[in-house]
C-alpha cells in the first residue's frame, strides 16, 4: 500500500483574504544581497493570518498555548473528513452534523470541507466575510457525540461564523473550555484535493512561546 503527502495548508501570502479584522501582513528588507551581501527580511503579521491554529488560550485566560503541546499531540492518525456544503453565511447547527455521527465517534482530528476553497482564490471578499462557520451548540454537539477529538480543522477563516460573530464567537471557548484542555482549532486549511484516502495528519506549529495562536503547515498522509 503506497503512500504520498499533500499539504492540508496554504503558503503565507501577504494578499491572501483573511478575516476583517486582520490586518494584512507586512514583508520588507532589512538587508539585500545588493547592499549587504545577503538577503534578511522582516515579517510583520497578525497571529491569525492564514492557514493557522488557535490554542485554549486564544479564548481561556488560563489555558494552555501551543509550545505547550508535545509533538505526538500533533500528529493524528484517526483524521474524519465531513463534507458541509451550506449556504453562505449559515450557522452549523447540530442537525447538520448528526449524519456524519458515526465518522465521527472516534475521529482524533476532524476536517470539515465547506467547498471554500474556490471561494478564497476566486472571491476573497466572500471567503472573508460571508463563510459558513459553527454555532455554540454545534460546538456542544461535538464535544459530546465526538468525545476522542483533539482538534477539528476547516477550509474558512474562522470557526465561529463571521457573519455573525456576536452569536458564535463563544464556540470556540465551548470547544476548549475545561481545565488543562488542550484542544486545537485550525483555520483557513487547503482541503480542496482528493482525501478519500486521509490516513494521518500532521500539524507543524511555529513555536513562539507565549503565543496563542499562529501560523501553521499541515500536511496529510493519503493512499497513493
Amino acid at each position: 500500500m503506497s503512500m504520498k503527502l499533500v499539504w492540508l495548508s496554504y503558503p503565507l501570502g501577504i494578499d491572501d483574504p483573511r478575516p476583517p479584522a486582520i490586518p494584512a501582513p507586512e514583508l520588507s528588507d532589512l538587508y539585500t544581497i545588493q547592499k549587504d551581501g545577503a538577503n534578511v527580511q522582516i515579517l510583520r503579521l497578525a497571529s491569525h493570518t492564514g492557514t493557522h491554529l488557535d490554542s485554549p488560550r486564544h479564548v481561556i485566560p488560563d489555558g494552555v498555548v501551543i509550545s505547550d503541546f508535545d509533538p505526538e499531540e500533533l500528529i493524528f492518525i484517526r483524521p474524519a473528513v465531513v463534507d458541509l456544503r451550506l449556504s453562505d453565511a449559515t450557522i452549523v447547527a447540530p442537525a447538520n452534523l448528526e449524519p456524519f455521527s458515526a465518522t465521527l465517534a472516534e475521529a482524533d482530528i476532524a476536517l470539515f470541507r465547506f467547498g471554500y476553497g474556490s471561494v478564497r482564490c476566486q472571491e476573497p471578499q466572500r471567503f472573508s466575510n460571508q463563510c459558513p462557520g459553527f454555532g455554540v451548540e454545534s460546538g456542544q454537539w461535538l464535544r459530546q457525540a465526538a468525545p476522542t477529538l483533539r482538534a477539528i480543522g476547516m477550509d474558512v477563516p474562522s470557526v465561529a461564523c463571521i457573519a455573525h460573530l456576536e452569536k458564535t464567537m463563544a464556540v470556540h471557548h465551548e470547544l476548549v473550555r475545561g481545565q488543562g484542555c488542550r484542544f486545537l482549532i485550525i483555520e483557513d486549511m487547503k482541503l480542496d484535493g482528493d482525501l478519500t484516502g486521509l490516513r494521518e495528519v500532521r500539524v507543524c506549529p511555529w513555536l513562539v512561546r507565549g503565543m496563542d495562536s499562529g501560523p501553521c503547515s499541515v500536511v496529510g498522509r493519503v493512499l497513493a
